[in-house]
């Protein structure tokens, strides 16, 4: 099978690509022809942002594309149409009010609200732990790109589950209280034109960018 794959690398940046002959490589990557580049190529399963047939147009799971990597109740598997969602949300409670329990508890509900999964609450809370969003330092040195990355891909359809769970992350408590400029930022990325800002650092331009 040929299929059209959307890709995002380590460094952030998304591209556009054609591979074919999948092989189990890890538990995490597939061994697979990349025609773009005329050469095998090691392909993580969760930078597959999209992954489509070449023949038929049809999307496909990438957690189902290699028969010995199939696992149709993983939560791998199950969350792959919302992946990007649950990746910005906790990469927008990493970089406001931190990725303690309480928070951790609202990436849960959020994961359960869009997805029916078997797995436990710990079970759920161990994944999105582990599950990788996006680089911290990166951003913190003013490089957004990557996160605008994660943004672009949800759905237009989750934004406003998106709005609503990044404010109960947000919401105010004793020892860090409620930022407006946390709000702002919920307005202005989880909404259908993705505005992000770069951190406010002295030494960097804060100017926004918009996806389209």
């Amino acid at each position: 099978m040929r299929l059209h794959i959307r890709y995002q690398d380590g460094a952030g940046t998304i591209t556009e690509r054609e591979i074919s002959d999948l092989r189990k490589e890890t538990d995490n990557t597939v061994d697979a022809f990349c025609h773009t580049r005329n050469e095998r190529r090691s392909f993580n399963l969760d930078r597959i942002i999209r992954s489509m047939s070449v023949d038929t147009g049809e999307l496909l799971n990438p957690y189902q594309l290699v028969p010995q990597m199939r696992d149709p109740e993983s939560l791998d598997s199950l969350t792959w149409k919302v992946r990007q969602a649950i990746k910005a949300l906790k990469f927008f409670s990493l970089t406001t009010r931190g990725f303690s329990k309480r928070e951790r508890q609202h990436l849960n509900k959020f994961v359960k609200e869009l997805i029916a999964v078997p797995q436990s609450d710990e079970e759920i809370s161990d994944w999105i732990y582990d599950l990788w969003c996006a680089d911290l330092y990166q951003y913190r040195e003013g490089d957004v790109e990557e996160y605008k990355g994660l943004l672009e891909h949800i759905p237009n359809s989750l934004l406003e589950a998106c709005r609503a769970y990044a404010k109960k992350i947000v919401g105010g408590s004793t020892s860090k209280p409620e930022s407006l400029g946390w709000l702002e930022r919920i307005e202005n990325e989880f909404n259908s034109h993705r505005v992000v800002h770069a951190p406010a650092l002295p030494r960097h331009d804060c100017s926004p960018t918009a996806l389209g």
